[in-house]
């Protein structure tokens, strides 16, 4: 018996809103959209909220605050995180005797360096709508209490960390900059709130350890 699997993107959305040609076969993206679901937007909103969007898809029940999210961010993130699973797969096809990379008379196909550039361009939209998805949860809890309060058993917890990859932070000042201006031996951490490298903290909250 077949099993219905809700998709939380049509391929109309998906074409209009990447640069995917009109004709690539729905059968080349559906996999990765579904798998880009199951991966990434199963973890940023948890296994609760995923599974009941996925029944009020099924049901064609979404609307009110669940319809915003899907419209404004979770569409848009899934566009581009299934279309940068689904791009080495569309460079290479696997038959029955070995994987090839097929060749059109009229265009060249690209190096495996221009294909890893257009992974990374779709990562970066794909997180940036990710980010904005979480905002707006988190600004709207009592829309969203599958979201803020998931239930443990039901397995994956939302990842509401930095949804962005591939970012190197370093300090804006040298290491240890202020000792060597002569301002003696400090410890690191100064009552919690200040450090060698930052101002005062004037956040009117603090945090014993």
């Amino acid at each position: 018996m077949s099993k219905k699997i809700p998709l939380f993107v049509s391929e109309e959305k998906l074409k209009y809103f990447t640069s995917v040609n009109q004709n690539v076969s729905p059968n080349d993206l559906v996999p990765y959209i579904l798998q880009a679901q199951d991966i990434y937007l199963q973890n940023y909103i948890g296994a609760t909220y995923y599974q009941s969007l996925k029944t009020k898809v099924l049901a064609g029940t979404v609307s009110g605050p669940d319809q915003y999210p899907m419209d404004n961010y979770i569409g848009n993130a899934l566009c581009n995180w299934g279309l940068m699973m689904a791009l080495p797969f569309l460079k290479y096809k696997i038959f029955n005797k070995s994987v090839l990379s097929p060749k059109s008379e009229t265009a060249d196909s690209i190096s495996l360096e221009e294909l890893k550039f257009l992974q990374q361009e779709c990562r970066n939209t794909a997180e940036t709508y990710t980010k904005r998805m979480i905002e707006w949860m988190v600004l709207h809890p009592q829309d969203y209490p599958n979201y803020i309060a998931p239930n443990v058993l039901d397995g994956q917890m939302p990842d509401r960390g930095n949804p962005y990859h591939n970012t190197l932070v370093t300090p804006h000042q040298p290491y240890a900059w202020k000792k060597r201006l002569g301002y003696g031996s400090l410890t690191y951490y100064d009552n919690g709130m200040d450090c060698l490298e930052c101002t005062h903290n004037t956040v009117g909250q603090t945090t014993t350890f």
